[in-house]
């Protein structure tokens, strides 16, 4: 445990991660010692492990706060968003007063409820939600002063974003999204770069604009 201490004080992430695996096999399903190596291993970001170790402490006590939290983390970060809204809804029941994870929850349940790619919703639903983003991109442009000696790429521009946004506006209609699956991925596609651009060049977003980026890494190939 000093080891990994010194390890993660002095940024050792890789060399931490295997003190610990080596660790974990050797504490059992004691309930204390598997949450405190999910700490750890969350600490030294190594999601996976730490959502196991989380996993075999809740078999103890599913309604352990400390444990629900840690598993809602450990998933938010990869990105399983399912997974991690079923966590963090039940570590809000059991403790309201967790606003960590309560804000957490909201960030999961925007980005389920904001992806138009999900299964199971129609093509009138998905229409509605490409319109919205659209304009929360549209929102973020415009609060993003994009400075003039900002990086270029050859794909995207920075400076031409706001240009692609209002020549795509006109297009980008409830019913047009409905007829045109296409213009679904072209305006999907637009808003993406906007986060992913914005994010570098102005910081990480919040509320819905997170949840856009969050969603864009989800779809990485667009």
């Amino acid at each position: 445990m000093e080891l990994i201490e010194l390890l993660l004080r002095a940024n050792d992430k890789t060399e931490a991660q295997s003190e610990l695996i080596s660790l974990s096999e050797n504490v059992g399903d004691d309930p204390v010692q598997q949450q405190h190596i999910g700490d750890l291993f969350v600490r030294a970001q190594d999601y996976e492990r730490a959502l196991v170790a989380y996993r075999t402490s809740l078999k103890s006590d599913k309604h352990n706060e400390a444990d629900l939290a840690g598993a809602g983390y450990a998933a938010f970060q990869l990105a399983r968003y399912a997974e991690a809204q079923q966590y963090l809804q039940a570590v809000v029941a059991e403790n309201p007063k967790d606003t960590a994870s309560a804000d957490l929850l909201k960030t999961t349940e925007m980005v389920l409820h904001t992806d138009p790619y999900r299964r199971s919703i129609t093509s009138v639903q998905r229409a509605r939600i490409v319109k919205q983003a659209f304009e929360i991109a549209g929102e973020r442009l415009k609060s993003c002063v994009i400075p003039s000696s900002a990086p270029t790429t050859a794909s995207s521009p920075p400076l031409s974003l706001n240009e692609e946004w209002a020549a795509a506006s006109p297009k980008v209609t409830e019913l047009r999204l409905r007829a045109n699956p296409d213009l679904v991925d072209s305006t999907m596609e637009l808003v993406f770069r906007i986060e992913r651009q914005t994010s570098i060049l102005c910081g990480t977003p919040t509320g819905e604009d997170l949840a856009l980026l969050l969603i864009s890494k989800l779809h990485e190939g667009m």
